[in-house]
């Protein structure tokens, strides 16, 4: 038995050696927290949300949903979440759920799982390459809404898994929190003050923080990526009338939940958009979407409008977190815009407030001062 015992001992001791490190990194950033706790400190004490071995926070946002029961959503991928609560008139009625779909398919799944009480108004970011002739995203399943099955020990696997890739990469981050960051869930919002706000919007701490690509207003990571024609930037040669289809389902379905939209396709930098321009012919999804798109809204009566150079808002390309995210800045001159096209999402918003930060925002990526900027920027005023 003895000798057993000791075997087992040694064959256990290279897991122990491998899992307790992650563990104790996992623990020590709060990367372990339960859906239902993080939604809880987000909402009660402000807590950021950031984490960085595993992305829960479309399910997080579903149990944000069920506490905060807002009447207005932004609703989009991560080119939605410089929204901000404080925007409109009552801002506990309103929440971000930038990031909480990831795919076209994923709108109806949204809505329909939506907990509770339906939203009033959608604010609709469109991604121009959801449309992209190419893409596989139209026969994929929808994202699911339900975190059944989200226990401690299935978040330790995906987090200890994704923690020792990150280890064998040389990619693992440490250091102490920023200051008020201690109570903050995850490392990135420890360590950087990135992470997403009690509203749902984000918080990009991490960009505002260090000069370097991240700052670098030529664009070249982006750029380079269109250079190379794949993922979100890959040429196509017309638009998928399939993602055209499913946007005038999701549109039918909100009308008969009584759910008003007002959609836009969101900006690019001014030279990104340049640089697609270069090859326009290979970019329909850019050049042709919105006159492809609006007989659909047209036939309901809904307002959809184009910013894909973000430009045509009167903002410059310092009003960016990178090139293809507009900043918070820049989203209140969007959000302005929207309002004057839509008369119904004009009686949610505070329009006092968004004239008075357009004309006075502390940068161009921050419309207070929340975090010192290693390269802060003048917005266009």
């Amino acid at each position: 038995m003895k000798r057993f015992v000791i075997k087992c001992a040694l064959f256990s001791l290279p897991l122990t050696v491998l899992f307790v490190p992650g563990l104790v990194h996992l623990e020590q950033h709060s990367e372990l927290e339960s859906i239902e706790e993080m939604a809880r400190r987000s909402q009660k004490n402000g807590d950021l949300i950031g984490l960085a071995y595993t992305d829960p926070m479309h399910l997080v946002k579903q149990s944000v949903l069920k506490m905060r029961q807002p009447e207005t959503v932004a609703l989009g991928t991560s080119r939605v979440l410089p929204f901000r609560d404080f925007c409109f008139t009552n801002p506990e009625s309103f929440y971000n759920c930038g990031r909480a779909v990831g795919k076209l398919k994923d709108f109806s799944a949204f809505v329909s799982a939506f907990p509770g009480k339906k939203p009033k108004v959608i604010i609709l970011g469109l991604d121009q390459d959801f449309f992209n002739v190419e893409d596989e995203d139209l026969v994929k399943m929808p994202r699911s809404y339900s975190y059944n099955n989200t226990s401690y020990g299935t978040k330790l696997v995906k987090g200890s898994k994704a923690f020792f890739e990150a280890c064998k990469d040389g990619k693992v981050e440490t250091g102490d929190p920023t200051e008020g960051g201690q109570t903050f869930i995850g490392r990135n919002a420890r360590l950087y003050h990135a992470g997403y706000r009690a509203d749902g919007s984000y918080c990009c701490g991490r960009i505002m923080r260090q000069v370097g690509e991240a700052g670098d207003y030529g664009f070249e990571t982006t750029i380079h990526r269109i250079d190379k024609g794949k993922g979100r930037f890959a040429p196509a040669s017309q638009i998928h009338q399939d993602a055209i289809s499913e946007v005038a389902k999701f549109l039918k379905q909100c009308r008969e939940l009584d759910i008003h939209v007002v959609a836009f396709l969101p900006p690019y930098a001014s030279k990104v958009y340049e640089r697609f321009n270069e090859d326009a012919s290979a970019y329909p999804y850019v050049f042709d979407l919105h006159r492809q798109l609006e007989p659909v809204f047209e036939a309901e009566g809904i307002v959809c409008m184009d910013y894909s150079d973000i430009g045509s808002l009167g903002a410059n390309d310092f009003e960016t977190t990178d090139g293809f995210h507009g900043s918070e800045v820049c989203y209140l001159k969007l959000l302005k815009n929207l309002a004057a096209k839509d008369t119904v999402l004009a009686s949610f918003v505070n329009l006092e407030f968004l004239d008075h930060y357009i004309k006075n925002s502390y940068s161009a990526r921050q419309i207070m001062m929340e975090l010192p900027e290693a390269d802060p920027r003048e917005p266009n005023r």
